[in-house]
């Protein structure tokens, strides 16, 4: 009876919660594959499409097993400032902040993740921040936190650069009119991050991951929100 007051109960209920999801997934997973194998039998049917779903499912179950052993955080808060410098322009830094937030809505959005906006405070009230959970939402975004650089052209001489923060969103009893303080307060006491987590150019378009371990020419699948695809390879 007492586990209902110990401050470690938000924790050991979100670890079940998560574990009955992935049970859940797998049953998508296996439904999947029933109708994969159904399929197969003509091969003048065989679906594409049917076989990218079941991909992307066991793709997103063994990020769900890796978060249970781990104990991921269960929710994340991230932000994406502008970086202001001396050649850059104010408009177009603007605009790349903006690329990127649709770029990791579109990944939330591929990966089901379950994503919300909220306004942040004080003097970055017009930097939103985004809420996101999911299947290793965490571990995935971690490696995001940094500098993130535009350049429009080979050679070009101006660049832009925004810079991600991330903060895990503490459990709790929270009451609703607290919590985005909570999330806020959070996101003030992350790091501000001067790494550079990659680069991205338009003309040719090309994307290099800073520490060298892939390059893409396919500029418009990272911006899509494939950009986790690309680093799972080398994890």
């Amino acid at each position: 009876a007492e586990f209902w007051t110990r401050p470690d109960r938000f924790g050991v209920l979100a670890r079940f919660a998560l574990m009955d999801r992935v049970k859940s997934a797998t049953e998508t997973a296996n439904a999947l594959r029933g109708r994969l194998q159904r399929y197969s039998r003509s091969p003048s049917h065989y679906s594409t499409q049917l076989s990218g779903r079941l991909a992307s499912q066991l793709f997103l179950i063994r990020e769900g097993i890796e978060d249970a052993f781990e104990d991921a955080p269960v929710e994340l808060a991230l932000a994406i400032e502008p970086v202001f410098e001396g050649t850059s322009d104010r408009l177009a830094t603007l605009g790349w902040c903006q690329r990127l937030r649709s770029m990791y809505r579109a990944w939330a959005d591929k990966r089901r993740m379950q994503v919300a906006e909220i306004e942040g405070a004080g003097g970055d009230k017009d930097i939103p921040i985004l809420m996101v959970s999911g299947f290793g939402a965490h571990r995935i975004m971690a490696p995001e936190a940094g500098l993130h650089v535009f350049e429009q052209s080979e050679g070009a001489v101006g660049r832009v650069t925004a810079r991600v923060r991330l903060a895990t969103v503490p459990l709790g009893d929270v009451p609703a009119a607290k919590e985005r303080k909570l999330i806020v307060k959070a996101l003030d006491e992350a790091p501000r991050i001067n790494t550079v987590v990659r680069r991205y150019r338009e003309e040719p378009p090309l994307v290099r991951d800073a520490a060298g371990k892939w390059r893409s020419g396919r500029l418009d699948l990272v911006l899509g929100g494939d950009f986790d695809l690309l680093q799972a390879g080398e994890r």
